[in-house]
């Protein structure tokens, strides 16, 4: 039983450490050095997107944001899907923390639903 489990926990520190890699961008060294901001949604020019500009087609629509991030999909409106799926990947990365996954599972529901 300490095996299996000795197992499980091993599988998913490397699935973790596995999905936290940077694109390769970055120089390899044995010292910690400060963060990487490579993990921060970034424009295509280098600098941080400006949230008031990421965020004004969004605050248009009340609650779309918080029923992706609750994973309440089914509440998600046409318009909801419409301007969230055409964000750039910078801004959606600003929204939400697992960028690509929240972009997966919202085209998958507005597929289902019909939104698209």
């Amino acid at each position: 039983m300490q095996r299996m489990w000795a197992t499980i926990v091993l599988a998913l520190i490397v699935v973790l450490s596995i999905s936290i890699q940077t694109k390769g961008n970055e120089k390899v060294n044995d010292s910690a050095g400060p963060p990487s901001s490579a993990l921060a949604p970034q424009s295509e020019n280098g600098l941080l997107p400006n949230p008031t500009s990421c965020l004004a087609d969004v605050k248009t629509i009340p609650n779309c944001v918080k029923a992706v991030k609750r994973f309440k999909l089914k509440n998600v409106t046409k318009k909801c899907c419409v301007i969230l799926l055409y964000l750039p990947e910078d801004c959606f990365g600003y929204l939400f923390p697992i960028r690509w996954i929240y972009r997966i599972l919202l085209k998958i529901a507005c597929k289902i639903l019909g939104h698209i």
